[in-house]
């Protein structure tokens, strides 16, 4: 471990509380900050208007390829899966934390105090864009078979594996669903995962922070642990500065030999170095409410009858890419869509940022106008509910906000030590890509791996994950300010209003859901059209 015994890491998200505990066990003193009060809110949503972190969510879905209202969520891209087309380190990595998941399940089980599981083996559902298998599902069942998995996977036109579906009680998962318009009626060919399911996203991470804490990892939030800025001098064996610690709100320098940034879509603005391999960008979420008393509605979407589904609503494209993903999953309490459509909110970039588009970078918009959902996702969100939740195709939205994630310029994550800060002062472990939660239990024993041994880590990550500016910027990235998905200098706030600001063309529209009086009176309108 040489010289380096003290760890300071900006983030308590999946990322951060994941490396803290894997540090904390190798005997590195680590302290943990953040500006949200998680220790009083226990990461729920809702208990704090202004968490935005991706990590605060009811559920992630886990692909590996009660009394109160259930409510269906239709959110974007975060999905927790092991099947990933030809990326086996991917696959390999989900089965680790797959394992994982269930070791944690098995100890609650026998606990006093924590109860229920984290990972819910509800399986998932993988709709092709047609009747046919596509050319991604295909090469996912491939690695399946290599890595010795088919057995786990149901293809839902194959006989055999509707016939061993039955054998172990996976049939009545393998749902069939009209193709819209189609004339002789055809249905969407599937493959059904027996591993795969959805982790309880804000209770782990509540789960881990205590356990973080038990184990020695101190923790300060609110203002004590609110990062204003890195403290450098001058190294003796470089001409690249030196970080020695960090700064809080409230004025405190924390020092320390490693200073890590493990704060998802806040990573760039915390560290501009980052600008060229990540971007933030805000994933759509809307909720559908399901009454108490609808015993009907509420039976057919529990987690024992419903898989979670993921729709490849586009077939790849000419150049190889897979696009047009949506996502449904569910809970006890809440019953969680995804929809794999990102927007960017682009904002004039601080003097002297390393990378921008016209002087531009997109980060997260403010709390108060991410309560905002552009129609071009409502409307696939639509069109997928009137597809697989058709009792939904009417009904209102509950609730809509934007999520907003980490991505990276190839999808995988970004952990490694930063080239440009001396004597290896500064780490960064973050870029989650809207899969990275699933990931909570392991990814922290790679990442110690890498932060400990560099170039010489034993992790099969390592090659993947590391400092990658030599990269082209693909995955999103790759478009600049003018792209349709920018939703940057459209929405505002003045005084305690919401209000639509510039207009620009090739624009989607913006909707926000009447969640509740107060939120109404507050954004004023229901819809508001923005012109072409």
């Amino acid at each position: 471990m040489g010289n380096t015994k003290t760890v300071a890491i900006a983030g308590a998200g999946v990322f951060g509380l994941s490396l803290a505990i894997a540090l904390r066990a190798r005997n590195y003193e680590v302290t943990v900050f953040d500006q949200h009060r998680y220790d009083e809110t226990e990461y729920q949503p809702g208990c704090d208007d202004q968490v935005q972190a991706a990590s605060v969510d009811h559920n992630k879905i886990v692909n590996l390829s009660t009394n109160t209202d259930r409510a269906i969520w239709l959110i974007d891209d975060f999905q927790f899966r092991a099947s990933y087309g030809t990326k086996l380190h991917y696959q390999r990595l989900a089965i680790e934390s797959r394992q994982a998941w269930v070791a944690l399940n098995k100890t609650r089980e026998h606990s006093g105090v924590d109860r229920g599981d984290l990972f819910v083996n509800c399986g998932m559902l993988r709709v092709q864009p047609s009747d046919q298998l596509g050319a991604l599902e295909k090469e996912t069942l491939a690695n399946m078979e290599q890595e010795g998995l088919r057995d786990t996977q149901f293809v839902k036109s194959d006989p055999n594996d509707r016939e061993r579906a039955r054998n172990l009680g996976w049939d009545h998962k393998l749902l069939d669903f009209a193709i819209p318009g189609e004339c002789p009626p055809k249905s969407f060919e599937a493959v059904l995962d027996s591993l795969a399911g959805y982790t309880k996203s804000s209770e782990a991470c509540a789960r881990f922070q205590k356990t973080a804490a038990a184990q020695g990892v101190t923790f300060r939030f609110g203002h004590e642990g609110k990062l204003e800025s890195l403290v450098e001098e001058i190294s003796p064996t470089s001409s690249h500065r030196k970080v020695i610690g960090l700064q809080t709100k409230d004025g405190v320098l924390h020092k320390a030999d490693v200073v890590v940034i493990a704060a998802g879509s806040f990573s760039t603005q915390l560290l501009p170095d980052l600008s060229y391999q990540l971007e933030s960008s805000g994933g759509s979420v809307v909720t559908f409410r399901i009454d108490k008393d609808d015993t009907e509605l509420w039976e057919k979407y529990s987690p024992e009858k419903f898989p979670v589904i993921t729709w490849k609503s586009a077939k790849r494209t000419s150049d190889g890419k897979d696009i047009g993903s949506v996502y449904v999953s569910q809970e006890l309490k809440t019953a969680l869509s995804k929809l794999a459509i990102a927007f960017t909110n682009f904002q004039p970039a601080p003097n002297g940022t390393p990378f921008t588009q016209h002087d531009q970078w997109s980060i997260p918009l403010p709390p108060k106008e991410s309560q905002y959902v552009p129609q071009q996702a409502i409307d696939a969100i639509r069109t997928f509910v009137s597809i697989f939740l058709p009792e939904f195709e009417d009904a209102p939205f509950y609730s809509t906000k934007l999520c907003w994630y980490t991505d990276s310029l190839d999808n995988s994550f970004v952990v490694d030590y930063v080239p440009t800060y001396a004597e290896k002062s500064v780490f960064v472990c973050t870029g989650g890509s809207g899969h990275g939660a699933k990931f909570l239990p392991v990814l922290g024993e790679h990442a110690a791996d890498i932060l400990m041994k560099g170039e010489e880590s034993s992790s099969y990550m390592r090659q993947f994950w590391r400092w990658r500016e030599d990269l082209p910027r693909r995955n999103g990235l790759e478009e600049s300010p003018d792209s349709p998905r920018n939703i940057g200098g459209l929405i505002k706030t003045v005084g305690s209003v919401v209000v639509i600001g510039e207009e620009r063309s090739c624009i989607p529209k913006l909707i926000i859901a009447k969640e509740d009086p107060a939120r109404t009176r507050t954004f004023e309108t229901g819809i508001t059209t923005l012109k072409d």
